[in-house]
């Protein structure tokens, strides 16, 4: 590689945008490192345009997207054609982890184990299923519609009543109905040029809003890595799935180049069902995954493009630390946030500063608190350490991540 320092462009934003800055700006090779959109770089994460000419203005060495809006947008394609760097996926690749019906007929299609479902066009369409199925059961919409994009529901009535307000309010088509999987929540990303894959680590998910997984179903309310729950036999039968869904991309003409995550539910030993397919890093785990690798991201980013990571590349190296994170929440607005200033490893998700220096919550994920250390438990300790000095009127976070 040359010796010249290298102008990074992140588009997205976020924990998981934020966190790859933090990680990228501990790389010697790095000279500048760009956030869109952001108060510097006041572009739309799906105006391609715009990003190409900023990339091109600041001769930016290499794009990483993290927003699903910019990849569904195919920003990847539209880089790849003007000669630019970019690690991610094309549009038609990731659509299995950016629409989630999708996704799911590509894990039946592909034989992997997976819950029952049925995906939908139209509300009469659903009826037979509801009647059906064994409750409780997740109903997860497509991109975008200004809702929570997943709800569990444990009875026929709140079902209808979701789905009502999906297709008569928001018009949806693509709704996708499975039945729940009860069991331990894990996912595994990769590192991918497409062809070959290397897993980064293994990721245990909490994903119900309250203490012993009640509440709403979230995308991610915290986690720990790595996890040891998951034993040699898992990862390697999940390290087949990728190998197979790398190849049916390739066979279609669509590679996918970039970080893939696979979520699961582990159900017995050694037994587990693949719930979806995540684009990249999720904010709820981005820091607590980040912090573990060793290896240079940049070139090992640089070699996916170039072609040379099955040649080069035998692992990713990691170290022997362990990481938890948890995603802290408000329930209300403009709330003054008290003992956040001086702690270190919070990425911030939703927080408005005002001129006198105050911090005040918005409503949902205020932010997410990641820390490292050489035990699970160490790690554990610390995280509730700075929660303790932390406060807000309305705060909610797990408290019991690896037992509280």
């Amino acid at each position: 590689m040359d010796k010249k320092k290298k102008n990074i462009l992140i588009i997205g934003k976020g924990a998981a945008a934020a966190a790859l800055g933090k990680k990228l700006r501990q790389n010697e090779t790095v000279d500048n490192i760009f956030m869109a959109p952001s108060s510097e770089v006041d572009i739309r994460e799906d105006d391609l345009t715009g990003l190409l000419k900023f990339a091109l203005e600041n001769e930016i060495d290499l794009t990483i997207p993290v927003s699903e809006k910019a990849l569904d947008a195919d920003i990847v394609s539209f880089f790849q054609t003007n000669g630019q760097n970019i690690f991610g996926p094309v549009k038609d690749a990731c659509n299995i982890a950016i629409n989630k019906p999708s996704g799911k007929k590509f894990l039946y299609k592909n034989r992997a184990q997976t819950s029952k479902f049925g995906v939908f066009e139209k509300l009469q369409q659903t009826e037979e299923f509801l009647k059906n199925a064994q409750y409780p059961i997740t109903i997860k919409c497509s991109k975008y519609n200004g809702l929570d994009d997943r709800l569990v529901c444990t009875t026929t009535a709140l079902a209808r009543e979701y789905l009502e307000i999906l297709f008569s309010t928001k018009n949806e088509t693509n709704v996708l109905i499975e039945e729940f999987t009860r069991g331990h929540n894990f996912t595994i990303y990769y590192i991918t040029d497409g062809y070959s894959a290397l897993p980064i680590s293994t990721v245990a998910n909490y994903k119900f809003s309250e203490n012993g997984d009640g509440g709403l179903l979230t995308n991610g309310m915290g986690c720990f890595a790595p996890d040891y729950k998951i034993s040699e036999v898992v990862v390697s039968r999940v390290d087949n799935i990728v190998r197979n869904t790398l190849s049916a991309l390739d066979r279609k003409g669509t590679p996918y180049l970039g970080i893939l995550g696979v979520e699961c539910t582990l159900t017995g030993e050694d037994k587990f069902f693949v719930n979806e397919f995540k684009p990249f890093l999720q904010n709820f785990d981005a820091a607590a995954v980040l912090n573990l690798i060793d290896d240079n991201l940049i070139e090992i980013f640089m070699a996916c493009i170039d072609g040379l990571f099955a040649d080069e590349y035998e692992e990713i190296k990691t170290n022997e630390l362990s990481s938890v994170s948890t995603v802290v929440m408000s329930r209300q607005n403009n709330k003054v946030i008290k003992g956040f200033e001086g702690i270190d490893d919070i990425e911030i998700l939703n927080i408005t500063k005002t001129n006198d220096e105050k911090y005040l919550t918005c409503k949902g994920e205020v932010f997410v608190i990641t820390k490292t250390a050489s035990t699970l438990n160490r790690a554990k300790n610390l995280i509730y350490e700075d929660l303790a000095q932390i406060s807000f009127d309305g705060m909610k976070y797990r408290k019991d991540i690896l037992g509280g």
